[in-house]
């Protein structure tokens, strides 16, 4: 939608007036003071959406489209803490939840780390979830909107992975980092999958292992890991 400037609604509106009084320059000049007030504001306030435009939208503006959508930046159970444990440095090693040694996180005994609060502070990764929960609203459960989805929150390798009754299944195309691992139980809650259908998100660095277009083949094909979500 293009903005009017002030002179532009002053000149639609001028145009409404009566002929013969149009000749008075002092009722011109005490409608147009009056008018440019009002239009002042509607310039104002027209220029305001371009500021929450959800690809450009930074920081406080895209917060307030965040709470718009129904997905704030703060969630009480957002984040799993650390398992304890060693990571490998090697290629072998593809994460399936955040792990830290020690006095850097929990031993799961059996029932799970706990959750923390987690805030969005990285508007790009707040952004990717936005842009799902919009896909989600429409209510379109298609496989296409899940592909659709699954390329905005991870990138343009990420497809659908298997599908089985009553399960879906992701992969990224791409390893996720310590902070979408963390949060891995978030993105299902923003994807398009209908009330009863379960999904899980597999990762790893590179194209899936598959035939055809957009799998990674023989060469160049990765073995996808399953990420804790649960």
């Amino acid at each position: 939608m293009k903005c009017q400037s002030r002179d532009e609604i002053f000149d639609n509106l001028i145009d409404r007036i009566a002929t013969q009084y149009r000749e008075s320059p002092r009722l011109i000049a005490l409608i147009k003071a009056y008018v440019m007030e009002a239009a002042k504001a509607s310039e104002v306030a027209c220029h305001m959406l371009d500021y929450f435009d959800i690809d450009t939208a930074v920081g406080d503006q895209l917060t307030i489209l965040g709470k718009a959508l129904g997905w704030p930046r703060d969630h009480c159970i957002g984040q799993r803490r650390p398992v304890f444990g060693f990571a490998c440095d090697n290629e072998c090693f593809i994460p399936s939840m955040l792990v830290g040694g020690f006095c850097e996180a929990d031993w799961n005994c059996g029932q799970g780390p706990d959750m923390v609060t987690f805030t969005f502070t990285d508007d790009e990764l707040y952004r990717r979830f936005l842009k799902s929960r919009v896909i989600t609203l429409t209510h379109d459960y298609t496989r296409e909107a899940l592909a659709e989805a699954a390329v905005v929150l991870f990138g343009d390798f990420a497809t659908i992975w298997r599908e089985v009754p009553g399960s879906s299944s992701v992969v990224t195309g791409r390893l996720l980092t310590d902070i979408e691992i963390s949060i891995a139980h978030l993105y299902p809650q923003v994807m398009p999958i209908p009330p009863g259908i379960g999904l899980d998100i597999y990762h790893c660095d590179g194209p899936a292992f598959g035939f055809g277009g957009g799998w990674g083949g023989i060469c160049d094909g990765h073995w996808p890991v399953k990420v804790t979500i649960n």
